[in-house]
């Protein structure tokens, strides 16, 4: 064999390892999810509040990785409407501290405080 057809395989296979690494890194990420993962994501979206009128990929990126786990929460507590509101704003281009508050009040009875003021201890 060529040279060139030995590079292109190991090419072939380091994209192929890639790739299965990729799928089961994102498989990780479907599963069920504890109080802790939703409130961690809680306080994550709490940190990342301004004042006023809310701007900028980092709130609604957080409103978002929020949203996947509130929906993905099996726990007593149904944080299914949660999560549904919390998903609209993150497709948003923007919101209020007031509209965050109200999309996570579900979360904020599970995670023992509201949105903005202190943090989880699950």
């Amino acid at each position: 064999m060529t040279h060139h057809v030995l590079a292109a395989r190991r090419i072939a296979v380091a994209v192929a390892a890639v790739g299965l690494f990729m799928l089961t890194a994102t498989a990780c990420a479907t599963g069920p999810t504890s109080k802790k993962e939703v409130c961690d994501q809680y306080d994550s979206l709490s940190e990342r509040m301004g004042i006023g009128r809310v701007f900028g990929n980092p709130v609604f990126s957080a409103a978002g990785d929020l949203a996947d786990v509130a929906d993905r929460y099996e726990g007593p507590e149904d944080l299914s409407a949660d999560a549904k509101q919390l998903q609209s704003i993150s497709d948003s281009d923007s919101t209020n501290g007031l509209e965050l508050s109200n999309a996570t009040t579900n979360i904020a009875t599970l995670c023992g405080h509201p949105l903005g003021l202190g943090t989880s201890f699950p």
